[in-house]
């Protein structure tokens, strides 16, 4: 081998790129998102009824900005698809969470009342609004 082959064979050697696969914990975790950016995750279906969480995907936060205020329904609540369930405040606009299927609300994140910005930091994760008890004649 060569001085000049020799040079450029170690050079290629520190150049080469390293390859690294990184999987997050949301890959695992099956969620179905709607046209107006909305996402739903199946909790438990051992239960005899369907509960889902709600929450907004990572672009819809990221286009609202900084969420300073969260107002979310009061446990109980029953919506329709399609109806309002939450509005959400942030420092370039206040926006409107839509309900993607019929159910009632069992569990609202308590978090988002002390910390807004949960949306923001965790929306798939700590950012999540609500929990709702499927209808049973969306069940099919």
């Amino acid at each position: 081998m060569s001085a000049i082959s020799a040079f450029l064979f170690r050079r290629t050697l520190q150049f080469q790129p390293i390859r690294q696969l990184h999987l997050t914990k949301c890959l695992y975790q099956e969620r179905y998102f709607t046209k107006k950016h909305e996402w739903v995750q199946i909790i438990d279906t051992n239960k005899k009824q369907n509960e889902i969480r709600i929450g907004i995907s990572d672009y819809a936060q990221r286009a609202l900005g900084d969420v300073v205020y969260c107002e979310l329904p009061a446990i109980g609540t029953k919506f329709k698809c399609d109806d309002t369930f939450a509005t959400l405040e942030s420092v370039k606009a206040v926006s409107e969470c839509y309900m993607p299927i019929d159910g009632e609300v069992s569990t609202v994140n308590d978090k988002l009342k002390d910390e807004d910005d949960l949306i923001n930091k965790s929306s798939y994760e700590n950012g999540w609004l609500i929990q709702a008890i499927i209808d049973d004649k969306n069940k099919k």
